[in-house]
């Protein structure tokens, strides 16, 4: 039997299958102490089209691959309303498959034609913040929260499927310096989506914002403890920030925030931006496809 006849995809629909679904990273990469598990109940709620604020002006198809009936990838793809015309493509998480890469990204982007959009870009699932692009460089580094870990044949099938290079985004390691004076004031703003019920009200500034990296407390937790695990993280310290939205330029709103974190007691913060000529600690990036 041809290889490629092996491979199905399916439209996600109903709760089960939507479980099925969420449930298809932790099948892959569960074993790999460099992914993080994540939050099962948050991954749902991300997913969940009735809940997730994305959906008041977004659109979506969930689908899931198969490989002799078993899951073997999963995307979705999803496009602006009303009127956009620039496609996405997320929650991409595959086998090292080229048949299921190659499936997948052909029904998202006819998905995404049919909707009339003229390009697809990805992974990014469903706001920059929440998260943006696939890893290409630092395989080494475990995963952190809003700086998923991909195993290098992510890059290297979308690579292959005729996917383009788009916008970088690189991460560096800063140190926070001695706290020194008042830290800028927090904004007031609403918490990032992304950080789920751990936010750290002092990081959310004005144009910028970062949460606590959990990604460390949930790799070593089972599935039923990592939501425990995450809410706990609001009163035991994480050592690390994250950036995860910023609304200008870096250079200009990182040093404050430091700041920021060196009041509260982080020691580390991940940013999109570092001062002199530095190598980023990873990089992930986005892909483009015509359709």
């Amino acid at each position: 039997m041809p290889e490629r006849s092996l491979i199905t995809v399916e439209p996600v629909e109903g709760r089960a299958q939507l479980r099925r679904f969420a449930h298809v990273p932790f099948v892959l990469h569960g074993s790999d102490p460099r992914w993080s598990r994540g939050v099962r109940a948050y991954e749902q709620w991300r997913l969940d089209a009735r809940r997730h604020p994305y959906f008041e002006r977004g659109d979506a198809a969930f689908l899931l691959a198969r490989r002799a009936g078993q899951p073997a990838g999963r995307v979705a793809a999803h496009l602006d309303r009303p009127g956009g015309t620039q496609g996405y493509f997320g929650a991409f998480d595959v086998a090292d498959h080229d048949a299921v890469v190659d499936a997948l990204l052909a029904r998202a982007r006819a998905w995404l034609a049919d909707q009339g959009a003229t390009t697809m870009v990805g992974p990014l699932t469903w706001t920059i913040e929440e998260e943006a692009g696939v890893l290409v460089d630092g395989f080494d580094h475990p995963a952190a929260t809003g700086r998923p870990w991909h195993p290098p044949w992510y890059a290297e099938q979308l690579r292959r499927a005729g996917g383009s290079p788009d916008v970088r985004f690189p991460t560096y390691r800063l140190e926070a310096p001695p706290a020194t004076g008042e830290p800028p004031a927090p904004s007031g703003d609403t918490p990032p989506a992304v950080a789920g019920g751990y936010a750290d009200p002092a990081l959310v500034l004005e144009k910028i914002a970062a949460v606590p990296d959990v990604a460390p407390l949930l790799a070593g937790a089972s599935v039923r403890s990592a939501w425990r695990v995450a809410r706990a993280a609001r009163e035991r310290p994480s050592d690390t920030a994250v950036v995860v939205r910023w609304t200008e330029d870096p250079e200009i709103l990182v040093p404050g925030l430091l700041s920021a974190c060196a009041a509260r007691g982080y020691r580390w913060l991940l940013s999109p931006w570092a001062a002199g000529d530095r190598e980023p600690e990873r990089v992930h990036q986005l892909f483009r496809f015509p359709l």
